[in-house]
């Protein structure tokens, strides 16, 4: 048993599945609480030692009992943006949408933007037309993101405001209104606690999210919510150049400044190529589908590798975001030129995304310390595998380079998990069925999407947990479930190690614990 027993713990979790972060299997125990500390961890039969009588015992019994989720990506000004306004969801006609955006037109001041989300142009039958909102809105930018993130309806007001076209709807080409958006700090302020709200119900106790330039208009925001006891969740944060060019004056400020446990700052993330599945993630070979062409948008490299090399001087980490393996090629240069230059490996460095990797590359990671930020739940995102689009650009026969985890794991590159949210919210269920079962949402192919490329359920955990600790430099604090670490903690109703694919993604989340504080409890008995 670890721990000091001078004084008794304030609440004692049991379970017959505690994982503690350490192995490769969970085991029966104990977990006692002290403050916002770990006082001990250790087999059921010592827990008694820990409890007194105002000690809170809560016997789990076959839950499952993890360090908490660190989601290691993150965008909430993204997430934002997603559910302000008007909600279209269930609008059943443009006729019904437009009459919502008008009623919510009168309840606003003159000038005020109208915001909506969420409709679909499967429901309606067709893209619904500017010149609509044109006629009805002469004077106020009107803005309605469609439920797939890949349109938004705007009259002329908004694209002449915001400086971005309908079809561009990228969170990058939005960056001048979510900074507008971002401007009222009481309406922030809620949606940011209902944003963490949500992510303690999926386990999660830390995450980085990514903010635009210097993220001036959320940083205020989390100070005061940590000053007066109300931050639920560790604050990592990374800063994109998207309106401004690369700032490493506002980084060093930011590095002096926020340095702590609860709000930290990560560096800069910096977006190489586009996206392979639409032809803008730059290859080494010509697309299967687009003969000749290994991308449709260049990408300045030298450009992006003196601001990577201008950070590392100053001790300030990057994540690039490759998805190619072109571009992926030339991010593992850019950090090794990085390792030349500080002589040792201490400055954590990630490459994001990593869609389609040449294993030469993985090797060169591996041998450089460098972190992967890979989105687990990614096979979700096309409804069955004969919907998959990674054969059709590349060819049948080199699919499988595509989210190849075990050749990572198997290269020595440190994997950590994080869901680009808004693309997808947070799920360490889902996560397992989709990286390490490699199933399509129907359950196809059989037998799994070359499962010989998966990662082993006790290795998604850790990517989740100790893995993402390391990458923020805060693994001697919080990450696995050991004395004397913050009390970071989620409890799963099932084993998530040994559940099968047709249950997992039925696994839901029970309690949450950060720094000792339940953030969320679902049914739970205490005696």
């Amino acid at each position: 048993m670890q721990g000091k027993k001078d004084t008794l713990a304030d609440k004692v979790l049991l379970s017959n599945a505690i994982f503690n972060g350490l192995e490769n299997e969970a085991s029966p125990g104990f977990i006692a609480l002290r403050g916002e500390c770990i006082a001990a961890v250790g087999r059921p039969e010592e827990a008694q030692a820990w409890i007194g009588a105002e000690t809170v015992v809560c016997d789990l019994g076959d839950a499952f009992i993890m360090p908490g989720v660190h989601d290691n990506h993150v965008f909430f000004t993204g997430y934002m943006s997603m559910h302000r306004g008007v909600d279209l969801t269930h609008a059943a006609s443009i006729e019904e949408a437009v009459e919502s955006m008008l009623q919510a037109a009168n309840n606003l001041p003159p000038g005020k933007d109208v915001t909506a989300y969420g409709w679909s142009e499967e429901g309606w039958g067709k893209l619904p037309e500017q010149s609509l909102l044109d006629e009805l809105f002469p004077d106020r930018a009107v803005i309605a993101i469609n439920l797939n993130k890949s349109y938004c309806w705007m009259n002329r007001l908004a694209q002449e405001k915001y400086q971005f076209l309908p079809d561009q709807c990228s969170a990058e080409a939005r960056a001048l209104l979510l900074q507008a958006m971002m401007q009222d700090h009481s309406l922030v302020k809620q949606e940011f606690m209902e944003f963490c709200r949500i992510l303690a119900a999926r386990g999660v106790t830390s995450i980085k999210d990514i903010g635009f330039d210097r993220h001036s208009e959320l940083l205020p925001i989390l100070e005061e919510l940590k000053e007066t006891g109300e931050l639920p969740l560790r604050f990592h944060f990374s800063l994109e150049p998207v309106v401004e060019s690369l700032d490493i004056a506002t980084g060093m400020k930011y590095k002096a400044l926020y340095n702590g446990d609860l709000i930290r700052f990560q560096g800069y993330k910096l977006m190489l190529d586009g996206v392979v599945a639409d032809h803008t993630g730059d290859m080494l070979e010509p697309y299967a589908d687009m003969p000749g062409v290994t991308a449709l948008r260049t990408v300045d490299y030298k450009k992006i590798e003196a601001s990577v090399l201008e950070a590392d001087s100053q001790g300030i980490k990057c994540c690039l975001t490759a998805e190619g393996d072109a571009a992926i090629r030339q991010a593992v240069s850019m950090i090794e030129k990085c390792r030349e230059q500080q002589s040792n490996n201490l400055i954590r460095h990630s490459i994001s995304d990593l869609e389609y990797p040449h294993p030469d590359d993985l090797i060169r990671m591996g041998e450089n310390e460098i972190f992967a930020e890979v989105y687990a739940q990614i096979l979700l995102l096309n409804p069955t595998y004969e919907d998959a689009y990674m054969p059709v650009v590349v060819g049948k026969g080199h699919e499988n380079r595509f989210y190849n985890y075990k050749s990572m794991l198997e290269a020595n590159v440190p994997i950590t998990i994080g869901t680009d949210l808004p693309l997808f919210i947070t799920s360490v269920p889902d996560s397992l069925y989709a990286a390490s079962h490699r199933l399509f949402p129907d359950g196809s192919p059989a037998g799994g999407w070359y499962p010989d490329q998966g990662m082993p359920p006790s290795e998604v955990l850790k990517a989740w947990t100790i893995n993402g600790a390391k990458h923020c430099y805060m693994e001697e604090v919080t990450g696995t479930l050991e004395a004397g670490k913050y009390a970071d903690i989620a409890v799963f109703d099932r084993d998530l190690l040994n559940a099968s694919a047709g249950d997992i993604r039925d696994a839901q989340v029970i309690l949450t614990i950060m720094g000792g504080k339940v953030t969320y409890n679902h049914s739970w008995n205490e005696g």
